[in-house]
């Protein structure tokens, strides 16, 4: 099955978590901010997936990533912002490559909301401990400062249903808000379902998700042509 900072890896692929951190001959001790954020970032996810975050500390933290404490806080204010940053980082791979896998889709509508649906639900998460360990413990409004994603679930849900608004296919007068509601509803089913003796199959949770969104937006074929005769 493999640990769960592999199975985080197939995830979001990334260079690997090393248990140590490694200094190859020749190369500089000071690396460029990205890199050290970067680093700082693998080395939290590792000592959270093993500890769980509320027995993590810094020092854990900074010595898997081979770095001191005040280079720790030029880059995050807390292991709580911490653990916002790579909430967002996960957050945003994924939606990377469901929009890779909806730009694939074909020209309907229907389709591409469905494609949404499916690559949602086989990547996120793909597993249930590693989701509790990143996304069950308190995040804080302020613990976010600075954690900013380029996109999330609910804009990358928000540009297609904007798309399929525009086409006809769509219907909804409010998209951020509907994209929102969606996200949610598919997040806590997620949550619901894992944490129940029997978990459902995949491919009917998939098909309860494709019929919420579908029923939520979809304009059925009649009404459109309905609509376009409409003077």
């Amino acid at each position: 099955m493999g640990s769960l900072a592999d199975r985080y890896d197939r995830i979001v692929p990334r260079a690997d978590l090393p248990a140590q951190p490694r200094q190859r001959s020749g190369s500089p001790r000071t690396k460029p901010a990205a890199q050290r954020r970067r680093d700082l970032l693998d080395a939290g996810l590792a000592v959270f997936v093993e500890k769980g975050v509320a027995a993590a500390t810094l020092d854990h933290v900074t010595q898997r990533a081979g770095v001191a404490k005040g280079t720790f806080y030029l880059h995050f204010d807390s292991k709580e912002h911490l653990l916002a940053a790579l909430q967002t980082d996960f957050e945003q791979r994924l939606v990377e490559r469901i929009d890779a896998r909806v730009a694939d889709a074909g020209e309907s509508w229907a389709a591409r909301l469905d494609t949404w649906v499916d690559a949602a639900l086989a990547d996120y998460p793909a597993d249930r401990a590693l989701h509790d360990v990143l996304f069950h413990h308190p995040v804080l409004p302020g613990d976010t400062k600075g954690v900013h994603a380029e996109r999330d679930l609910a804009s990358s849900l928000t540009e297609l249903i904007d798309g399929g608004i525009e086409a006809g296919a769509f219907s909804t007068a409010d998209p951020p808000l509907t994209a929102m509601l969606l996200c949610s509803a598919m997040h806590r089913a997620f949550d619901r379902i894992w944490h129940q003796d029997v978990p459902y199959e995949t491919e009917r949770l998939s098909a309860a998700v494709r019929e919420l969104f579908r029923r939520a937006l979809v304009v059925e074929p009649a009404v459109r042509s309905a609509q376009r005769r409409t003077p």
